[in-house]
């Protein structure tokens, strides 16, 4: 997954599908119906993200996860977190530079 001059391996798992839920505080269907109406926060977007690429092995803090949307732009985080959440919800079919769901 890369943001902005930033590339990190990103794995979604069961855990971090339930850290998504847990700071978007609705289910993982909902968050993507509020990504499609553009009603996610930029906290939000960075407590989608953060959890993912940690679950690819990365030691990044949030801190670094919201440096690397501010320099990527709104937009292509987004898209990143619209990758993440297609990867959530077909069970693990590879999106481009999300690997696929495992659980843990």
């Amino acid at each position: 997954m890369s943001l902005g001059d930033q590339t990190w391996t990103a794995r979604v798992t069961m855990d971090g599908i339930a850290r998504i839920e847990a700071a978007c505080g609705t289910g993982i269907v909902k968050v993507l119906g509020r990504l499609t109406d553009g009603d996610l926060t930029t906290t939000e977007m960075c407590g989608i993200l953060h959890p993912i690429i940690k679950g690819g092995g990365n030691d990044v803090s949030m801190k670094d996860v919201q440096n690397a949307v501010w320099d990527a732009g709104l937009a292509e985080a987004m898209k990143a977190v619209g990758e993440i959440l297609g990867t959530a919800l077909t069970g693990g079919n590879e999106e481009e530079g999300v690997k696929k769901a495992v659980k843990g």
